[in-house]
């Protein structure tokens, strides 16, 4: 079948993000004999005219749209993408190719298919990983027979009267599938991406985006505001340290060279972290590293050092919170020795880390926030970065969606699928806001939420200018150096009041959008 895949994703903080999974099925796609052609709407000016002409020219008789996010994520100033994507995509689409099939999938399908599927008016969705199921549904669609035995498939029938009913009212209050979610058992027989084939990786580079790979699926963790168990699974499904070397060899080949491991936890479990580190280190690429996913609790020395020698030159850390009484009710599974061991093991490897800190958890007062800035404080160094955000995004199918529901928080019908908040009661918004400005303007390695809001102009222009200036490596690794000009300035602490005035303001907290 002629098949056309689009990504709508162009969100470009803190940089772009090359399309790993749609990448993934669009190679699984072809390799089963299908005809594959790839939209990449990143980098659009005119989101609904390009998809438009890119329907228009290849006239498919599938189009795959891939959704990363529902929103941005950010309570101090959400922004929700579904409508956009719509409106320039889904629509656009029906426009230009009424007769074609419209499936949609990714990360954001998997947090709330069922509300996401009605809401986008798309014709199928595809719940869980694409790689087997999406060219089952071709195989199907191809044959013209019903589709009720593909997995994770969401259809209406009213759409498509021929189909045999695939949902039931049980089923859609749990934003299931019958069947439940595609999954890949194997991951050794699994394709890789080829990203280099179907986006431009170059023009991502250029801005500041690395190249993506995964070495596993799944978290055994249980923390209580996350979404990758449902994504994923609970059960840690591990790809083979040499083959993800050779997925590397082969980007580098494309003219790759910096890499991001996009693992929900990279170094968990700690022996396949360990063996994929020996096995990089082997190899010796000559390429840059990182990961956005090193969970405090398996941080050794060890590791960090092995790390090091794999060619590691910068990693994001998420401990969420310092304070013992915030970690047990987020149920991160570590406590506060476990922070510091790793903020130790960091700071004397010489390892640039991008902390992230979530503040608002059930149960956070002033004084859990106050121990939080006293951890940063006594064991952060000043050339890493500090990153804290306010409220925590509500999830269905979460343990806090079922906590905030319980309490009243949220109504019992309530999908969440619109940007939904928590923040604790306890906390004072305008105490909360003063505390954090006064943080910030002592420390220019640390920033609010508020202070990641740049527009993509504004943000390329940054990133243009530090290579002008000769500053390679991540963007956020700068940063300390912009806040530390803009403290002597005064700008910072103008624009710290303003954003504190601002938020303050802030009164419908479970449903700020």
């Amino acid at each position: 079948m002629n098949v056309l895949f689009i990504n709508p994703n162009r969100e470009q903080m803190p940089w772009p993000t090359i399309p790993v999974g749609a990448s993934m099925v669009a190679t699984a796609t072809e390799r089963a004999g299908h005809d594959v052609a790839f939209f990449d709407g990143t980098f659009s000016s005119n989101l609904a005219a390009d998809t438009a002409r890119a329907v228009r020219e290849r006239a498919p008789d599938v189009i795959a749209v891939t959704i990363r996010n529902i929103d941005n994520c950010n309570f101090e100033a959400p922004e929700f993408f579904l409508d956009d994507i719509r409106d320039q995509v889904v629509r656009a689409a029906r426009r230009a190719a009424p007769d074609a099939k419209i499936v949609i999938g990714g990360s954001a399908v998997n947090v709330s298919p069922s509300d996401i599927y009605d809401h986008l008016e798309a014709d199928y969705a595809l719940v869980g990983e694409g790689e087997e199921a999406f060219p089952e549904l071709l195989r199907a669609l191809g044959a013209g027979r019903g589709v009720l035995g593909v997995p994770g498939l969401l259809a209406n029938e009213t759409k498509s009267p021929t189909l045999l009913p695939v949902l039931d009212t049980g089923r859609l209050l749990k934003n299931e599938p019958i069947g439940g979610r595609a999954r890949v058992a194997d991951l050794e027989r699994s394709v890789r991406s080829e990203a280099f084939r179907w986006v431009d990786v170059a023009k991502y580079g250029s801005r500041g985006g690395p190249y993506p790979i995964q070495t596993k699926r799944g978290c055994a963790l249980r923390c209580s505001y996350c979404v990758y168990n449902n994504i994923e699974g609970h059960a840690y499904r591990l790809r083979r340290p040499s083959d993800v070397a050779d997925e590397i060899a082969e980007a580098i080949e494309h003219g790759v060279r910096s890499f991001d491991f996009v693992d929900s936890t990279f170094n968990l479990p700690l022996s396949h972290a360990r063996a994929l580190c020996d096995e990089l280190a082997s190899r010796a690429f000559g390429v840059r590293l990182s990961t956005m996913g090193l969970n405090p609790a398996g941080v050794t020395p060890e590791l960090v050092g092995m790390m090091k020698r794999a060619g590691f030159d910068n990693v994001m850390c998420t401990p969420e919170s310092a304070s013992e009484v915030t970690l047990q009710s987020l149920q991160k599974g570590f406590g506060k020795p476990a922070i510091e061991r790793a903020a130790r093991a960091l700071r004397e490897a010489g390892m640039p880390t991008y902390w992230f800190f979530m503040l608002g958890a059930p149960g956070e007062t002033l004084d859990t926030v106050r121990e939080t800035l006293e951890f940063c404080e006594q064991h952060i160094p000043a050339d890493h970065m500090v990153l804290f955000s306010t409220g925590i995004r509500v999830y269905a199918g979460t343990p806090l969606e079922r906590s905030c529901k319980d309490s009243g928080w949220f109504d019992e019908s309530d999908p969440l699928f619109l940007p939904s908040w928590y923040l604790s009661p306890k906390l004072d918004l305008n105490e909360l806001y003063a505390l954090l400005v006064r943080a910030a303007e002592r420390h220019p390695n640390w920033m609010t939420n508020a202070e990641t809001i740049l527009s993509p102009t504004a943000a390329l222009m940054m990133k243009r200018a530090f290579r002008l200036v000769g500053w390679r490596g991540p963007f956020w690794q700068h940063l300390p150096t912009v806040f530390r000009w803009a403290a002597r300035s005064g700008v910072r602490s103008r624009g710290l009041a303003d954003v504190a005035r601002r938020l303050a303001k802030i009164e419908d907290i479970a449903h700020h959008r």
